[in-house]
């Protein structure tokens, strides 16, 4: 800094001033400061307002477990055959029905007993899907393990409409029953997961052909002794 005229003095009369300090060609610096014509002037300060963002918080989610519902899957069982008799192709022809009398509410099945299970039951069941139609083959009795499937043939006459009856022993579980054409088509079926299948209760099983048609008997669940017989209408 440069000091020009550092003193000087006035007096008016007898009193005398001591002048003020003048300063010239200086330079001050800071914030706000301008020289200008060897004088100082100071500008406020403007206060420089900051924003501050909040904090962020930071939320951790607890992940929730997904459950699904095993769906369930229809599987088919194997394909083992069991040939039972001599019939053609493998097919057990069931015999036929001797005295062709109609199912009423007190007919009884071949081989009846009370405590013999199939029988008692397929005259059970008859009595309620086949009242009124006729037995055309006696009860035809068989034995599967699980997985494996029989074929049991039946005549059959145009005009005329059939239930096939299916019942399993005490240690089946599900037993399926099909009905297919001599081309092996599939013209009904009754696959529900229970022991007492039946053919041509949810629509009317009517043929219009003369010949042969054949029940594929699926042990599908369980294991043991099985019986199927076949009713027709009068035709």
């Amino acid at each position: 800094m440069r000091m020009v005229n550092a003193r000087s003095m006035v007096c008016v009369g007898a009193t005398c001033v001591l002048g003020a300090l003048a300063l010239g060609g200086c330079v001050v610096g800071g914030t706000g400061t301008v020289r200008s014509n060897g004088s100082i002037q100071v500008r406020p300060t403007v206060a420089t307002s900051v924003a501050v963002a909040p904090a962020q918080t930071t939320v951790y989610a607890q992940p929730q477990p997904v459950y699904q519902q095993p769906q369930p899957v229809y599987q088919q069982p194997t394909t083992t055959t069991v040939v039972v008799g001599a019939g053609a192709g493998g097919v057990y022809a069931a015999p036929p029905a001797v005295g062709f009398q109609p199912v009423t509410q007190s007919w009884v099945t071949t081989g009846y007993a009370e405590n013999d299970y199939v029988a008692y039951h397929m005259s059970l069941r008859a009595r309620q899907f086949a009242g009124g139609y006729f037995p055309i083959t006696q009860l035809y009795r068989g034995q599967m393990y699980q997985g494996q499937r029989q074929y049991v043939s039946v005549d059959a006459q145009p005009g005329r409409c059939y239930r096939i009856i299916g019942v399993g022993g005490e240690g089946v579980r599900d037993l399926d029953l099909r009905l297919l054409d001599m081309q092996g088509n599939v013209i009904d079926q009754d696959v529900a997961t229970d022991n007492f299948p039946v053919l041509g209760l949810q629509r009317q099983l009517c043929l219009n052909w003369q010949g042969s048609f054949r029940v594929e008997v699926i042990m599908y669940s369980g294991g043991g002794t099985f019986g199927i017989q076949a009713f027709a209408t009068g035709g």
